[in-house]
């Protein structure tokens, strides 16, 4: 473990050097994190068994590529458009998400009409993931997708003449996370919502640390209400300890080159789309990841579960490569200056600081794709609007 230490040390001091001290690069956010994971795994007490070498030499390749990938593409400039975005789009987004708001309200009243378990947090939390015969997961509607990408839009161009329209749809963000009693959605809001101000110099990272200390308590309380327990019997170091370092120990009861197809977990897409257009009769792994019960009850391995369990070692390294590849790219874009590019680094904070999680890029890759479709969409408009205007005499 003091090993990956030194080296996450490194390459954050390295990673903030070629960020120009922005903490919220990929090549900063990475190692920092699992600093954080790993000294929680000491410092808490926890039975679980020591973590391995197959944890061990896995991190060490994805701490490292992904930062050197990083690192690499941030070290170059490129040509960005810093063009507006179209208001006839931001307008159409803004009433789309006033008009499928009522969606989110129906589901909640469903999911707790038809509940059965007898605790109304769970119930909604099972209807959330498709979990009971009545529901599909919740989270596949574009328009929930439209509701956010309308957020940040507004939120970069935070002013008094759209502060009610900023407001009324991160309500809206945030009704989703309550509606849906999902931390995971309440986290994007926050990470996404400071990544845009910290570029705009709205906010600094004492800001970031006091707001993250207080999602943390606001974690413990949705999570004692889900399974109707008190805060005090399930505590913060429980909750670390479940949530957070669990994660790890998990990793080290998966087999490398275990899937049952090729790719399967890294290509989930291709295998979900084939199969429903009925070209494979192999069907798409479940997003849900399997429960194990020793050494805990979890179902997250970290982001390294798709590239470890279908290719091994090769995996971990060559897929961190290109994360970092990509995610670096989108940051130096935004350092640019590209409001489009901003928006964008925001929406990904999110995929880089859960990776102690689990791998939430590929898993919804579709969904991903949407929100950089719609993201695009006014910027590309008002650019070809630019384009065919005439030009001023």
């Amino acid at each position: 473990m003091t090993l990956v230490l030194i080296v996450c040390i490194v390459l954050a001091i390295l990673g903030l050097t070629v960020s120009k001290n922005n903490i919220f690069s990929p090549s900063v956010i990475t190692p920092v994190v699992w600093i954080v994971v790993l000294l929680l795994f000491v410092a808490l007490p926890h039975d679980l068994p020591p973590l391995s070498w197959q944890f061990f030499g896995s991190l060490l390749l994805w701490v490292t590529m992904m930062c050197l990938g990083a690192m690499f593409t941030q070290s170059f400039r490129y040509r960005v458009s810093v063009s507006e975005p179209s208001q006839l789009i931001r307008d159409i987004f803004f009433w789309v998400s006033i008009a499928t708001f009522p969606l989110l309200l129906l589901f909640v009243k469903e999911a707790l009409q038809t509940g059965e378990t007898g605790n109304w947090a769970m119930d909604l939390r099972l209807a959330a993931i498709g979990k009971t015969s009545t529901f599909k997961e919740v989270y596949g509607g574009l328009y929930i997708i439209v509701w956010q990408v309308a957020y940040l839009i507004e939120l970069f161009y935070y002013s008094k003449k759209n502060r009610y329209r900023v407001i009324i749809l991160g309500l809206m963000f945030l009704a989703l996370g309550v509606g849906t009693m999902s931390k995971t959605i309440l986290l994007e809001f926050i990470l996404k919502t400071v990544g845009i101000l910290f570029f705009k110099n709205k906010v600094k990272v004492k800001h970031l640390v006091g707001t993250l200390a207080v999602l943390l308590v606001a974690f413990v309380v949705m999570q004692s209400m889900r399974y109707n327990s008190s805060v005090g019997a399930l505590d913060r170091k429980s909750f670390l300890i479940t949530y957070v370092v669990g994660n790890t120990s998990a990793f080290d009861t998966l087999e490398p080159n275990s899937s049952t197809h090729c790719g399967e977990n890294v290509f989930r897409m291709y295998y979900a789309i084939s199969n429903k257009l009925g070209l494979s009769d192999v069907k798409p792994v479940d997003p849900i990841l399997p429960f194990i019960y020793k050494p805990l009850e979890t179902n997250t391995y970290t982001a390294m579960y798709p590239f470890f369990k279908d290719f091994g070692y090769w995996g971990v390294g060559v897929f961190a490569l290109l994360y970092g590849l990509l995610f670096g790219w989108i940051f130096r874009c935004a350092q640019e200056g590209s409001p489009m590019f901003i928006i964008l680094n925001a929406i990904i904070i999110p995929i880089v600081v859960m990776q102690y999680v689990g791998d939430v890029f590929i898993t919804n890759l579709s969904g991903y794709i949407k929100q950089i479709i719609l993201l695009a969409l006014p910027f590309v408009f008002s650019y070809r609007r630019k384009l065919s205007s005439p030009p001023s005499q």
